[in-house]
């Protein structure tokens, strides 16, 4: 009896030493991510963040929500991000504070998801993993940018359907598997990046079970069903709407295989040595690819290879951890073209959900060889784990602080890669924003050289060389983004204008009247129309088109003045 009492309170005694233990491991995962992310706390918005937020309509209105579900106008289908967002304008408004704050807590939480997952799966170093996930600085681009919410948002829900389907793998049960794919769905609509979650949840079988049966396929189906349905919604809207006619420089079936090989090296050499992260990495010529090119898929299957051969030891973790790593980064290697990759072939937010499988794999691995060494090795050991450890959260730190405004993004990745257009594009809208006409022209005549084919780095060199009077230049180079995007009204307006003021009011004005004809209820256009009439002698026509204008919209006050002006013009005596 009295033996049976002390083993009772053992285990009572322990108990609350455990639930300690892992509140404060919690606790540290929380409080390291907020120091690394707090240089961020009170950035910028920054690069796109004005199309996905700052200048959306349909999020900033009280009833946008059933139309980010129904007939989003975004260039993604992401309904459970923008619905989020949705709700945080709500709450924060124009202030990115909020929304860094909500990030920052999102990745914690995520940090401590994943802990709980790779303790599910039973593996070592379940810990060291999440505190590496939490502290490395490829996640810094998905945290400190706000428009990469959707990846914030997207992987604790991904962690929680892997965590259901692992719970149902050890003990099926129908609660399980319809949990595992509510939160698959869920993650889905956050952003498409679970969508090889089907094939990760095959490889995790045969990891655990050695084979993968007809009836393990079947149960994987309805996963498939889903990542089809979506994965096609997704690319429809990539092809049609983000991409559009705007041109992919990433060559055929050829240049894209070897992209991607040389890709994936890139991200694992970035996992172990996270030096020079950029938002937009150069882009290499492969198109068409050398035969050294293909080289770096001569060492992945030559590494599967070995693996495989000891797949019945140390290879089946391998395996499990480069191959969910490939899987989940398969959909943006460039076999499919995306948007972004006008920018840069690889990005640090791509790999926001591949990665934890290789810190899986390290954090175990790590606590494999300490435990099998013996004093003072081991300790050894744990101190070279505790300095990597702090080194990569100092960089993460150091490298938040570059994501604070446009100014100090772009001016980092020049240093690194002072070819980037884009990086020239954005500092010299933010110089030309400020005033600063001739350094902003230095920007955007390099973005121009390095991109002559974009309709966007020609219209801005050109808004800027108009800011300089220059317009038969700038006329120029309107033209040309004219011919690139014909259908951007934006680019129409600005060549119409630069006409205008370079004395070609006819030809400005045919540009209006096709604007006008185009969007009737536009007041704008009537009145610039009537401008260019007015400049072109046709005081009749002229005076029409800012009445109508001003029946349009009775406050537009440029309507008004040109009006009374050309009413005293027309009510003036003709000189001899």
């Amino acid at each position: 009896m009295c033996h049976r009492m002390r083993t009772q309170d053992s285990i009572a005694g322990r108990l609350p030493r455990v639930t300690e233990s892992a509140l404060l491991k919690a606790c540290v995962l929380l409080l390291v991510s907020l120091w690394i992310y707090s240089p961020v706390h009170d950035a910028d918005w920054l690069w796109d963040d004005d199309y996905l937020l700052t200048n959306n309509p349909v999020v900033q209105s009280p009833d946008g929500l059933a139309s980010l579900w129904i007939a989003p106008a975004t260039a993604d289908y992401f309904p459970l991000t923008m619905s989020t967002l949705w709700l945080l304008w709500k709450f924060f408004g124009p202030d990115p504070a909020g929304y860094h704050t909500i990030s920052t807590l999102l990745h914690a939480l995520s940090a401590v998801m994943l802990w709980n997952l790779l303790r599910l799966m039973r593996l070592r170093g379940a810990w060291l993993a999440a505190l590496l996930f939490a502290v490395h600085p490829l996640c810094v681009e998905s945290v400190a940018w706000i428009s990469e919410l959707k990846n914030t948002i997207s992987l604790p829900l991904f962690l929680a359907a892997a965590s259901c389907w692992v719970l149902h793998r050890e003990k099926p049960a129908l609660a399980t598997y319809l949990a595992t794919l509510a939160f698959f769905i869920l993650a889905m609509l956050a952003k498409s990046s679970s969508v090889m979650f089907p094939v990760a949840i095959l490889l995790h079988t045969w990891w655990r079970q050695h084979r993968i049966t007809p009836r393990d396929i079947a149960a994987s189906a309805p996963f498939f069903l889903v990542s089809l349905l979506l994965g096609l919604v997704t690319l429809h809207f990539q092809l049609d709407r983000a991409i559009g006619d705007e041109p992919i420089p990433i060559g055929g079936p050829a240049s894209r295989l070897a992209i991607a090989g040389t890709a994936i090296l890139f991200y694992l050499s970035k996992i172990v040595w996270p030096h020079s992260l950029l938002p937009t990495y150069p882009q290499w010529a492969m198109n068409p690819p050398a035969v050294l090119d293909f080289l770096p898929w001569l060492v992945i299957l030559g590494a599967f290879a070995f693996m495989w051969a000891n797949r019945n030891s140390w290879g089946r973790d391998a395996i499990m951890a480069f191959g969910f790593f490939i899987i989940m980064l398969a959909p943006v290697l460039g076999f499919i073209p995306m948007s972004f990759m006008r920018v840069s072939w690889v990005a640090d937010h791509f790999v926001h959900i591949p990665v934890i499988s290789m810190f899986a794999w390290i954090g175990a691995g790590a606590a494999r060889l300490v435990a099998s060494r013996r004093e003072p090795v081991a300790s050894l050991l744990r101190t070279a784990v505790a300095v990597v450890v702090a080194a990569l959260t100092v960089t993460s730190h150091s490298y938040a602080a570059v994501w604070l405004n446009e100014d100090t993004l772009w001016s980092h990745t020049l240093e690194h890669h002072n070819d980037s257009w884009q990086a020239h594009n954005r500092l010299g809208a933010r110089k030309f924003n400020r005033g600063d006409t001739t350094a902003a022209l230095i920007h955007f005549r390099e973005a121009v050289r390095l991109r002559p084919d974009l309709a966007e780095t020609q219209n801005n060199l050109g808004s800027a060389t108009l800011a300089q009077k220059d317009t038969k230049n700038a006329i120029r180079h309107f033209k040309e983004a004219y011919r690139l995007s014909p259908d951007i009204i934006s680019i129409r307006e600005n060549l119409a204008r630069a006409l205008l003021l370079d004395g070609q009011p006819a030809e400005a004005g045919a540009i209006y009247a096709e604007l006008a004809r185009e969007y009737p209820d536009n007041a704008a256009f009537l009145c610039n129309l009537g401008v260019a009439l007015f400049r072109s002698g046709d005081r009749k026509q002229a005076i029409a088109c800012f009445q109508k204008a001003l029946e349009i919209n009775p406050t537009l006050e440029d309507a008004r003045a040109n009006l009374q002006h050309a009413l005293q013009e027309s009510a003036a005596p003709v000189t001899p």
